[in-house]
């Protein structure tokens, strides 16, 4: 549940030194390489394939709901498996699933890892609504789940990074579901942080004029919650982006996506995880020289605080490149469908 105070600004003062030189830029240029996989990930083509909005098709939408989908979690390390969660509308009919790392590439921004096609679409059921707290929640079965430990299409692996599935219909339209790749087995000189928090406290999925919520009263419809506004009080990791928000990505392609693709570009050694992470496993942050927030990372929990916190006084650098940061409090509670948590 979301607590509205505005409590938590001191890491946004803090003075910012972000010491660690780019080691190689993609023309070979710079220092070792070889410990950056980041590096010869981005050695790759890439393709402009990734893109929703192509010649030929369009995107799904929240109240047609021709195709939409959400993970099993924000986040998963390298080798771990993921599950997705997907309806489709009209059925019978089929669907594949394109997972794309997004990076520089050369300047076409994604790097296609598995193609899986000819996949069986269900309807899955309506979202359930908490009229006290505002809660909504797909209780949807599941539809396919991604091993990472299986080589990908390139057979280069599963880098950690930021990483889109493209769900395309038989007839055509297309969304996304977003989740990143962690790689808890190595360090690297940084760690960046999606804030999937913010993304979630922005989501008024679904956008329908009719149900969607999200923590803000602009953009959120129907019955007034406990709180006396239309606005929720918790919102759910389980349901999909809606489609307004950049077609299911929550707010990649309006943030992120710019400095995520310059690091690369520019052959920076990085780690991604989420703010989630951060919640649950911030002593890890003690094995990278900086620590990004980068974007709109406005909702924190006080464990993510007093985790980046406790980074700084043991030596880890932070980089704040975001506006709005720290600036309201969240906590947690178990999920009681398929991913976690509620916030």
């Amino acid at each position: 549940m979301i607590s509205r105070r505005h409590l938590l600004y001191g890491i946004a003062a803090t003075p910012v030194a972000l010491r660690i030189p780019a080691w190689a830029t993609l023309s070979g240029n710079g220092g070792n390489t070889n410990n950056n996989p980041t590096y010869f990930e981005n050695l790759n083509a890439g393709s402009l394939n990734w893109q929703i909005g192509l010649p030929g098709y369009s995107r799904s939408d929240d109240g047609s709901l021709q195709i939409k989908g959400y993970a099993s979690a924000t986040s998963i390390s390298k080798g771990e498996s993921i599950t997705f969660y997907i309806t489709v509308n009209p059925t019978p009919q089929t669907y594949s699933i394109d997972v794309y790392r997004i990076g520089w590439y050369g300047g076409n921004g994604g790097q296609l890892k598995l193609h899986v096609g000819g996949l069986a679409g269900v309807s899955q059921p309506a979202p359930t609504y908490d009229s006290s707290t505002g809660l909504v929640a797909c209780p949807w079965s599941s539809s396919y789940t991604l091993d990472t430990s299986q080589l990908t299409l390139d057979s280069t692996g599963w880098t950690s990074g930021v990483y889109l599935a493209l769900l395309t219909n038989a007839r055509n339209y297309q969304t996304y579901i977003i989740f990143v790749i962690r790689d808890d087995a190595r360090t690297a000189d940084l760690m960046y942080q999606q804030s999937v928090c913010t993304y979630q406290a922005y989501n008024n999925y679904p956008d329908d004029n009719k149900l969607g919520k999200s923590l803000y009263d602009g953009g959120s419809y129907g019955s007034k919650t406990a709180l006396g506004t239309q606005r929720a009080v918790k919102v759910s990791f389980d349901r999909p982006y809606t489609y307004t928000d950049h077609t299911g990505a929550g707010e990649l392609l309006h943030y992120d996506i710019y400095f995520i693709r310059w690091m690369e570009r520019n052959g920076y050694d990085v780690c991604y995880s989420t703010d989630i992470d951060t919640h649950t496993n911030g002593g890890r942050l003690l094995n990278f020289k900086a620590f990004l927030s980068v974007g709109h990372d406005e909702y924190w929990s006080r464990a993510m605080y007093d985790n980046v916190y406790a980074a700084r006084d043991a030596g880890t650098s932070l980089g704040f490149f975001a506006a709005n940061g720290i600036y309201n409090q969240i906590r947690f509670e178990p999920s009681t469908l398929n991913s976690a948590p509620l916030m």
